[in-house]
């Protein structure tokens, strides 16, 4: 998996593990899909909002950049880490690759 510092002009950006991207009304979706949030453990937030291991849901997703595993929401940019595995599974068999392998 290719790794990303989580540094953003000199900000720590916080981290999602065990991801999974969502609609608001029907679960699991694709990368591509609009109106989705993220779900996760936080690490690493800066503004000690959470506190590392937090399961958090963010809000809407408004940019998702999965080639360099980054993820825009209103007001905050996450690095994301593993996905969730019964996601990948998810994604796997609905036909859906991601660009390098978890």
């Amino acid at each position: 998996m290719k790794k990303k510092s989580n540094l953003k002009g000199g900000e720590i950006m916080p981290r999602l593990e065990n991801w999974r991207y969502l609609s608001y009304s029907f679960g699991y979706q694709t990368l591509d899909s609009q109106e989705c949030f993220l779900s996760g453990a936080v690490y690493d937030d800066e503004l000690n909002r959470f506190t590392d291991g937090d399961r958090i849901r963010t809000s809407t997703v408004q940019t998702l950049d999965i080639e360099n595993m980054v993820a825009q929401t209103r007001n905050t940019q996450y690095i994301l880490g593993e996905p969730d595995a019964d996601y990948v599974k998810w994604l796997h068999e609905n036909g859906v690759g991601l660009p390098f392998d978890f």
